[in-house]
């Protein structure tokens, strides 16, 4: 027979016949196993999870890698819970050690899928939007960010169908800025006003009049908590008296934006305008670029060769013609 300290001591109380009875183990008995792992994996969780933030803010992680690694964690943590909730009832039938660890796991998982449930909530304060633009019907084009982004990010085509209605009835501030200015003189407010901003151009075209190309400034701009990167385009479009920008701010990631690119783009507008009201206006700009056409119209009217530019081409006077050929005939030996 072996010693009863070798022995599981069992003690069982039998509340009333027919009942649950209720088995406790001695203290020497060890931990229960659900309550052991279910504390390591929560602080694993809870130690990934700041890592990943950091690597993706500072140290370039790409964003689809970093959500994929916040998904696992936040699905760790829902595994956590479970494991806490099997082990609690085990302890409590058995009596197994293990109660400290489950108050551990229980708290850092909770606190783990609290992120994401209080970003669902706060998401509910905000249009279920990812991508503004002031121009709905026909907004600028994202030619640069289809190269960026990759698998499981926000297609660039607007989607006008879903978007629009939404977004007027949300943001009707959000309108093309009209300005009294000529469109080259626009662009240059607008590198102006993404400068002040501490925005960096990701690409420039400047507007070209005589096709008819408007100008364009895209610019890849990170959030400041998370990091993620949100894809501005600026169009420039006019002539030599008045032009028209239109701003268009796109999300690669998620499906709402919790209000970021409406505020972006207002943040733009309202530099330009600022831009606009801090610049003295050129007089002298519209009356250049009239001239410049004017010349240019001038130039192909003589190319072509037409009857117009033959009128406007500066006659020969017959006098002075002759008068410089006349020392060449007195000069000619044959005379």
């Amino acid at each position: 027979m072996q010693h009863p300290s070798a022995q599981t001591l069992v003690m069982k109380a039998n509340l009333k016949p027919g009942l649950m009875t209720r088995t406790i183990y001695a203290p020497g008995q060890p931990p229960s196993f659900l309550a052991r792992w279910a504390s390591r994996l929560a602080l694993f969780f809870a130690f990934v999870l700041p890592i990943t933030f950091l690597l993706h803010r500072l140290f370039g992680l790409p964003t689809q890698v970093a959500l994929n690694i916040a998904a696992a964690c936040f699905a760790g943590a829902a595994l956590v819970l479970v494991m806490a909730l099997v082990a609690g009832l085990d302890i409590w039938v058995t009596g197994r050690q293990g109660a400290a660890r489950i108050v551990v796991a229980t708290t850092v998982a909770s606190v783990l899928l609290a992120i994401p449930l209080g970003l669902l909530v706060l998401s509910r304060k905000w249009p279920m939007l990812n991508d503004v633009t002031t121009d709905v019907k026909n907004p600028p084009l994202l030619a640069g960010a289809e190269k960026a982004r990759g698998p499981g990010s926000n297609p660039v085509v607007y989607p006008a169908t879903r978007f629009a209605s939404l977004q007027q009835a949300s943001y009707p501030d959000i309108k093309t800025l009209e300005i009294p200015r000529s469109s080259e003189e626009t662009f240059e407010l607008v590198l102006q006003a993404i400068g002040k901003l501490k925005m960096r151009s990701a690409y420039e075209a400047p507007p070209d009049e005589e096709p008819g190309a408007p100008g364009i400034v895209e610019i890849a701009d990170r959030t400041l908590v998370f990091g993620f990167t949100d894809d501005v385009a600026i169009r420039i479009s006019g002539d030599e008296t008045k032009s028209r920008v239109d701003v268009r701010s796109s999300s690669r990631y998620g499906r709402s934006d919790f209000g970021r690119n409406a505020e972006r783009v207002r943040a733009i507008l309202k530099e330009i305008v600022g831009r606009l009201e801090a610049s003295v206006p050129n007089a002298d700009a519209a009356a250049r670029a009239l001239r410049k056409k004017e010349a240019k119209a001038e130039a192909k009217a003589l190319r072509e060769g037409s009857p117009a530019s033959t009128e406007r081409r500066p006659k020969r006077d017959p006098s002075r013609s002759g008068a410089r050929r006349e020392p060449a005939r007195k000069a000619s030996p044959q005379e």
